[in-house]
């Protein structure tokens, strides 16, 4: 009789999985063929649409993601966020309309590559001695009102912690004071709080986090065999008179580390810029 019961559950697991991803490969195709329609006929509602393609396929993967703090609309500039996953890119984009700056590989990854570049994603190459073109490629993007989202651990973490910031790509803090007061900088933390519904735990965490060797697609196929996921988002007060690219960077991870700690406690809010750099 437990054989039968464990066999029935994996089979309606198995099946309710199969289903998801019918209904993500469904979306996908849709939205796409809009997206297509929209940019053609050159609509506005176009820069929309990976912003709702995104919401739409966090809610079939039954991903809720609650917001704490105020993420900034009004003026273009950085997003900087610690990185645990491919599915921060869709947490992120769920929120509002949105670039990302990504290592220069990621365009030749199969689907999140062609998806980045529907989204207008910036593509560097994350070598020292190319800072300078790095910071000018990421001026004329926000030069064009962009919101760019910054993942400067420079790699995916296990969810339970925030890697150390690499400052290269922060250099853009070193612009004029008179032009930094066109862009906003605000960190954002990203915690992975629970499954199924519980809270998730620290064991649990880096099965859902994407990083390491893992398969992407076997990891989409684990994920979408999950009854929920709960997605804790903290946008922290905006950095502000930081024109020091190691001070920016370092102000930053502080902002994100605390958050981090405080959402892991079950207690998110933002982050001060006075409570960081002390």
């Amino acid at each position: 009789m437990n054989k039968l019961a464990s066999f029935l559950t994996h089979f309606l697991s198995s099946i309710r999985t199969v289903l998801r991803l019918v209904a993500v490969v469904l979306w996908f195709f849709t939205l796409f063929m809009i997206f297509i329609i929209t940019r053609g006929l050159n609509l506005k509602i176009k820069d929309d649409m990976p912003r709702l393609f995104h919401y739409g396929f966090l809610k079939l993967l039954n991903v809720r993601v609650d917001l704490y703090g105020t993420l900034k609309r009004d003026k273009p500039g950085l997003i900087i966020s610690n990185h645990a996953s491919w599915l921060d890119i869709s947490i992120l984009s769920s929120l509002t309309n949105i670039c990302f700056i990504a290592k220069s590989e990621v365009s030749n990854w199969p689907v999140i590559g062609f998806l980045a570049k529907l989204q207008d994603t910036l593509f560097i190459e994350r070598k020292a001695n190319r800072a300078a073109i790095q910071k000018n490629e990421i001026m004329n993007f926000l030069s064009r009102g962009k919101k760019l989202v910054l993942f400067p651990e420079g790699t995916s973490s296990d969810g339970n912690r925030v890697l150390s910031f690499k400052s290269s790509l922060f250099s853009i803090g070193e612009t004029e004071k008179s032009k930094l007061g066109d862009y906003e900088f605000q960190a954002v933390t990203i915690c992975y709080s629970g499954i199924n519904g519980l809270p998730m735990s620290r064991s649990q965490r880096p099965n859902v986090a994407w990083w390491g060797n893992m398969n992407l697609f076997s990891h989409l196929w684990n994920l979408m065999s999950l009854s929920s996921i709960v997605i804790t988002v903290t946008a922290h007060e905006p950095i502000f008179n930081v024109d020091n690219r190691k001070t920016m960077s370092f102000t930053a991870w502080k902002q994100v580390s605390y958050g981090m700690g405080k959402a892991l406690s079950g207690s998110p809010s933002p982050v001060e810029i006075k409570e960081t750099v002390m």
